[in-house]
């Protein structure tokens, strides 16, 4: 790995922001060089990124997480303009205290024995180049292969948005001239090129906005409607107390409480994402309605059964 690579470039402008991010009232270079010589971002072992270096780091930083570094001359500090707008930002707070945590355990030197967690295999791999197209709004070239296809494939493309999804970022893109968005895996991505060719991004478009109703990454949903299921939660092993504090989905709602049980409600399309999220929480949790939503998943437990019977 050079100094110029694409990953060390993400692990600097990573560490500027968190710094800063966790530092609100600002930090002077010194100060920061200080942190750098210790921090875990820090792949060369560097005394210090020379002052010019890291003036250029903070550019590409504000850049890549539209976010506003001020210098106050007069303190002799650097600091992130209303960092309460990453806060509030949820996308943006997790890019960078997400990816950054996972940065940090996996190259990690003294917690490499303390610390596991999982990895994002796609997490690194054209995730800058695909950020900077969707900022810049310029199309890209992309060489994709579809785990169903034997060989990859050239497709010219306008990047909309990123989501991370089951440790695995996903771009919502365009292809020109088609409608609507598709999405594609960046661990599925063989190789990338930004082109020179822009392309204008409709202003109401926004990612939130098209996963509202979603579960997981599927999209292409004409052959859904939402429905309001509603699930009994078992709370043997105390289920309930883990969909209270890490919930299935934004929508989710819980209409009653029992000793033994509660009834949640969550607004999604049923997809084979969120079908499949429900049966890993085996027989904790059992759908109630709508009934065909029911059915489906009896259909789908009785397949199951099926092939446990076979031996």
């Amino acid at each position: 790995m050079s100094k110029n690579s694409k990953d060390v470039q993400l692990h600097r402008c990573l560490w500027i922001a968190q710094t800063l991010l966790y530092n609100r009232k600002g930090m002077s270079y010194e100060e920061m060089m200080e942190d750098w010589r210790n921090s875990m971002f820090n792949d060369f072992d560097e005394e210090i990124i020379p002052k010019r270096t890291f003036l250029e780091y903070r550019r590409k930083t504000e850049s890549l997480f539209h976010i506003t570094i001020s210098y106050d001359a007069r303190k002799n500090i650097f600091f992130i303009v209303d960092p309460e707008e990453i806060y509030n930002d949820e996308f943006l707070y997790r890019m960078i205290s997400g990816f950054a945590a996972n940065l940090l355990l996996e190259n990690g030197k003294e917690m490499d024995d303390r610390v596991m967690t999982e990895r994002i295999p796609s997490g690194e791999k054209f995730f800058l180049d695909v950020m900077n197209a969707i900022k810049k709004q310029k199309r890209v070239r992309v060489i994709y292969q579809k785990f169903s296809d034997s060989e990859p494939k050239s497709q010219l493309l306008e990047p909309y948005f990123l989501k991370l999804y089951r440790r695995r970022w996903y771009m919502v893109a365009k292809i020109p001239d088609v409608d609507g968005l598709r999405v594609y895996s960046l661990d599925r991505i063989k190789d990338l090129t930004q082109l020179d060719e822009t392309f204008k991004c409709p202003k109401n478009v926004d990612v939130r906005a098209f996963f509202f109703d979603c579960f997981g990454i599927e999209h292409n949903l004409t052959d859904y409607e939402t429905e309001d299921i509603k699930l009994k939660v078992y709370n043997d092993h105390h289920k309930c107390q883990y969909l209270r504090t890490l919930p299935l989905h934004h929508s989710q709602k819980e209409l009653e409480r029992h000793e033994d049980f509660s009834i949640f409600q969550i607004t999604v399309y049923p997809t084979y994402d969120f079908m499949q999220e429900i049966l890993s929480l085996g027989d904790e949790v059992e759908v109630l309605e709508p009934q065909w939503v029911r059915d489906e998943f009896k259909k789908k437990i009785t397949a199951m059964l099926k092939r446990y019977d076979t031996n």
